[in-house]
């Protein structure tokens, strides 16, 4: 009776070396929201997000922690209608923003929105991005341009403008859910990355891309703000932006973790010899 009770005891701790190994990897792949903006009352205000004094100023916050990147005094990004349902809206040649949370380095990282575009030019331009935090540094940059009666969208890992845009047209008007997704890879220029029109799936694994990121310029190092961008006059978008956020699927690590589960089962596997050889 003794050695069946050490037998099912051993069984269980292998039992339980799975469940840490399952449970862990798990936990390690889970969505985890870095900042999120809805631009509703009574976060946010009918005024500007950030209205630097003097206009150059790009370390005061401003509503609920918006920085001024650049453009300051022209065209400040605004929340209108906070009162029921707070939105932003982007035009041309004027202020953009960011916004900073935990510094990220490894893994695939997003930022989804609710858009309506308006109009667009032929040229195109980007009005979202990542960023290091600073007022220089941008990932993901997402583009917007006219198309035959609507616009089309692309995504750059870094700077350039070498973009490949999606070839479905997007109606003007029409409200869209946007998602981006920037993936950290290690080595150097080889970052990736896609953009989903009204994905199913929260991090776009159950869909296809609306287009694949185009690899230019230098890879990110680090992820830690978001933006919001009004580009030239000869080429940016105006639209609406609503539920402006960042997260990330952090990378598992099943190596590890299947280190710790195997040391469990070879635990317990030499209990049960240790019985045996009594």
């Amino acid at each position: 009776m003794r050695h069946a009770f050490s037998v099912r005891r051993c069984a269980v701790l292998a039992s339980l070396a799975l469940a840490v190994l399952m449970g862990v990897t798990q936990s390690a792949s889970a969505i985890v929201v870095l900042y999120l903006a809805d631009f509703n009352a009574p976060t946010y205000s009918d005024a500007a997000l950030n209205n630097p004094s003097p206009t150059t100023d790009t370390t005061t916050p401003g509503q609920d922690g918006w920085l001024n990147t650049s453009g300051g005094g022209t065209n400040n990004i605004t929340v209108a209608n906070s009162a029921t349902n707070g939105f932003v809206t982007l035009v041309t040649s004027g202020q953009d923003v960011r916004h900073t949370f935990a510094a990220q380095t490894s893994g695939s990282v997003f930022f989804d929105l609710d858009m309506t575009v308006t109009a667009a030019q032929a040229t195109g331009d980007y009005a979202f991005h990542f960023g290091d935090g600073s007022t220089t540094i941008f990932n993901a940059r997402t583009y917007i341009k006219s198309s035959g009666a609507g616009f089309v969208m692309a995504e750059g890992t870094g700077a350039g403008t070498a973009v490949t845009y999606g070839s479905t047209v997007l109606s003007f008007g029409t409200t869209y859910h946007l998602l981006a997704r920037y993936d950290i890879v290690a080595g150097t220029t080889n970052d990736t990355g896609a953009l989903y029109i009204n994905p199913t799936t929260v991090d776009g694994s159950g869909d296809t891309p609306y287009v694949n990121a185009t690899l230019i310029g230098i890879d990110a190092t680090t992820i830690s703000s978001i933006s919001l961008r009004q580009g030239t006059a000869t080429s940016a978008a105006n639209l609406t932006v609503d539920n402006f956020r960042a997260f990330i699927q952090p990378v598992p690590e099943p190596t590890s973790m299947a280190l710790l589960g195997f040391a469990g089962v070879g635990f317990g596997s030499r209990l049960i010899r240790r019985k045996k050889a009594k």
